[in-house]
């Protein structure tokens, strides 16, 4: 009988995968100094826990960009920019949980390119819609409410990933 070893860590190229869409979010943070730096910081720790199947790592990578995230929106960056930096750190987080947990069960050698692409693109068309749906209610009752809505927004939303987190 032959011994068969599984490595229990992802293919680089799903990791690549998974933290495309947060590069465009750690780009679209280029507005405000700290915002960049602290959603490179967590982009980083995303990319390295990615690689590393370390799903605790995923989150609190994707955490910190969130919080980069928060403070853009604080400090004033326009809604639609805070849109798609969302969509970006969290098609990102769910990417990189599912190249995770594709990782943990299938092992490095297992071909998980597509899946991982089509769990991209549904995530991202997915956020996206709601993203403009929330934008246009937004931009509809902007006179109505402070600024400071949307940063509830962007609280309650992260507290709902945190609730779906499997």
């Amino acid at each position: 009988m032959v011994g068969v070893s599984v490595v229990r860590r992802p293919a680089r190229d799903s990791v690549w995968i998974a933290v495309a869409p947060g590069a465009v979010a750690v780009l679209g943070l280029a507005v405000d100094l700290v915002a960049l730096a602290v959603a490179f910081v967590g982009l980083a720790v995303v990319w390295a826990a990615t690689d590393r199947s370390s799903r605790l790592g995923v989150t609190a990578g994707s955490g910190a960009m969130f919080a980069a995230l928060c403070y853009a929106g604080i400090r004033g960056a326009s809604p639609a920019l805070l849109l798609v930096v969302t969509a970006g750190t969290v098609v990102t987080w769910t990417t990189a949980q599912h190249v995770v947990g594709l990782a943990d069960h299938l092992g490095r050698d297992a071909p998980v390119r597509r899946s991982v692409l089509v769990h991209a693109s549904g995530a991202s068309i997915t956020t996206l819609l709601a993203g403009a749906l929330t934008l246009g209610v937004y931009r509809s009752v902007t006179a109505s409410f402070p600024p400071s809505v949307l940063v509830f927004l962007l609280v309650g939303s992260a507290l709902l990933l945190y609730a779906l987190e499997p």
